[in-house]
């Protein structure tokens, strides 16, 4: 073995061959890749249907089962069953008789209180009531276009809620005598 000293990078060698031929065994490992690669997908393409149907089988049985699980219990109510809500409690067409009852008594005492305040009050009153009832009658007509929206079903909840509270604050308004 001859070893020589090098000074300076010129003097390196220009081309080294290696010693031994590496693309043989590049080339082999490149195609057995490739051969893997196309092997299982050719395999995987023709169970994803059936994994795909069986999957969507699975939930939707799923979803039966929860819906039947938590749905709430049938009322009767005067010889038909009417069904509840999520809160266990009558649909809004059989609570709506006793709100209206409860509102429009609430209605005439708070009409006579408006009569006897002064004309700049009664007409900032009237505007609160006004925009008040405006924006149940908003969420109404979008609860009808979409009946099962939560959120609609509880901002209509809210806003005749704040309703009741404004007419009797106003209603009471009257009776604290100073």
């Amino acid at each position: 073995m001859n070893v020589r000293r090098v000074n300076r990078i010129d003097e390196l060698a220009q081309s080294l061959p290696p010693a031994r031929d590496l693309w043989p065994g590049i080339a082999a490992a490149i195609e057995a890749d490739r051969a893997e690669a196309v092997r299982p997908a050719h395999s995987r393409s023709r169970w994803l249907p059936a994994v795909g149907m069986a999957a969507a089988v699975a939930l939707v049985t799923l979803g039966v089962f929860i819906g039947r699980t938590i749905a709430p219990a049938p009322t009767m109510v005067a010889g038909t069953t009417i069904p509840q809500n999520d809160a266990g409690l009558l649909p809004a067409a059989m609570r709506d008789a006793n709100y209206r009852k409860q509102r429009d008594a609430l209605l005439v005492e708070v009409n006579n209180q408006l009569k006897a305040m002064p004309a700049a009050e009664r007409e900032k009153v009237a505007a609160s009531l006004a925009t008040l009832r405006r924006s149940i009658s908003d969420i109404e007509a979008a609860l009808g276009r979409d009946p099962a929206n939560a959120l609609l079903q509880e901002l209509l909840v809210g806003s005749c809620q704040e309703e009741m509270r404004a007419l009797t604050a106003v209603r009471d308004s009257g009776s604290q005598e100073i």
